[in-house]
């Protein structure tokens, strides 16, 4: 999977994608995990709560890994978004830390104060994105 380059300046049309590719990230997350948690519960109960404790790390780890290394989740390369530093550089593993640790923050009340923060900011950028240097973009065509 290749880096997709920025079209810049296209930070404040990405709302509505951002949101979309969250969404279909956490399906796709979610069946592979659950598939994984079901075969591993079957095989033993023990497993099973092992692996069901250990998926919100590999979730986060996901989010984290895939915006570091290649600027998108498969959400947002769906989408045509892609995650870069405030300058138009590639996100690194250090900025995509940032960003996905504070989804705590944004996260709250169903991703209100994300939203909110998008909605506030002139380069809407929501909390993780600001601690993190980071904005979304559309990708070039």
């Amino acid at each position: 999977m290749d880096r997709p380059r920025p079209r810049m300046g296209t930070h404040t049309e990405t709302l509505l994608p951002r949101i979309g590719a969250f969404l279909l990230d956490v399906v796709i997350v979610g069946i592979a995990l659950g598939l994984v948690f079901g075969i591993s519960a079957v095989i033993s109960d023990t497993l099973g709560l092992l692996v069901g404790a250990l998926s919100t790390f590999a979730a986060f780890g996901y989010f984290v890994y895939m915006e570091g290394t290649y600027g998108q989740t498969i959400g947002k390369k769906l989408l045509g978004i892609v995650v870069v530093k405030e300058n138009g550089s590639d996100c690194d593993l250090r900025a995509s830390l940032i960003r996905n640790v504070l989804r705590i923050v944004d996260g709250a009340f169903g991703y209100l104060v994300g939203i909110v923060v998008i909605l506030l900011t002139d380069d809407d950028q929501r909390v993780g994105d600001l601690l993190g240097d980071t904005v979304v973009a559309r990708v070039q065509k």
